[in-house]
């Protein structure tokens, strides 16, 4: 019997991202919800991977009797080199440490220490690092990396490595959304967290999965905006208690109400479609040029 495991999974907890000068909500959503997703799409094992914090996957293990499903804590950590996961953790570690530093801080505590998206062009990726550390996974299959391009590359490389590094194979959704949870997943022997863990030890995993849809991409950046607008609106009611706060919360009123425009102007038009293609083009155009080196 195998078992399916989404080892990459984001929460409320993992802050806000970045896309060059752009900052954004990272994830909009309650572990509560994501462990009930994730049993209803028939996974195993599921990972909440926020990054730089395990607050998401201890709050997520509380619901693990309530849906009958095992939770992992983890976290997606930026380190000086790019990102590593790191799975079964109990104590948080910090960010901006050296791959190798944030490694060894994961394994005190008896966890395990994956590389995501490892050729990635949009995020923190150690690329041919991998082959340096003491990993014990790569993640081949990341659905939310659409191009085609950087998960051939990855499996490639880590397979034509793999008699003088192995690695385990890992597969992850890299949901923002729970509509993304099992769009890519870890196969193993078992069912349980302790069967998987012992799994990646041996090396004796496997991915399985497709591609996240365009159109969950684009119901991603919605919901984003459709959360913080609804935040934004509701902080215009703040009571001004002096004059100076008066002053200064009218610039920020007239600030806000900006913002909130143009998020109408974004939710109420084709723009999410439109910036979900033209994204995808680019990603894909930037793919490219990452495998051309490789």
């Amino acid at each position: 019997m195998y078992g399916k495991a989404d080892l990459h999974i984001h929460s409320k907890y993992s802050g806000i991202g970045r896309l060059g000068k752009l900052r954004f909500l990272d994830s909009i959503e309650e572990p509560r919800d994501i462990v009930k997703t994730a049993k209803k799409k028939g996974l195993d094992v599921i990972a909440i991977t926020d990054h730089n914090t395990i607050i998401g996957g201890l709050e997520g293990k509380k619901y693990e009797k309530e849906f009958d499903i095992e939770v992992v804590v983890g976290s997606e950590i930026l380190t000086k080199d790019g990102e590593i996961i790191g799975l079964f953790l109990n104590e948080e570690i910090p960010k901006g440490l050296s791959a190798e530093e944030t490694i060894e801080l994961i394994k005190e505590q008896g966890g395990l220490a994956i590389a995501p998206h490892p050729y990635s062009p949009i995020c923190k990726s150690l690329r041919d690092k991998i082959f340096e550390l003491n990993l014990d996974g790569v993640e081949v299959f990341n659905a939310y990396h659409r191009d085609g391009i950087i998960n051939n590359l990855a499996l490639r490389k880590v397979s034509e490595n793999y008699h003088k590094n192995p690695l385990a194979f890992i597969g992850g959704s890299d949901a923002h959304i729970v509509q993304m949870i099992g769009n890519a997943y870890t196969i193993f022997p078992g069912s349980s967290g302790e069967e998987l863990y012992k799994a990646i030890k041996k090396k004796n995993t496997g991915y399985c999965g497709k591609n996240t849809p365009l159109y969950q991409a684009i119901l991603w950046s919605y919901k984003i905006v459709t959360h913080s607008e609804k935040k934004l609106i509701k902080s215009l009611y703040k009571k001004n208690v002096n004059l100076l706060d008066y002053c200064l919360d009218s610039l920020r009123f007239y600030k806000k109400l900006f913002i909130i425009l143009a998020g109408a102007i974004y939710i109420f038009t084709p723009l999410p479609i439109i910036s979900g293609v033209v994204g995808n083009y680019y990603l894909k155009f930037k793919a490219k040029k990452i495998a051309k080196n490789y």
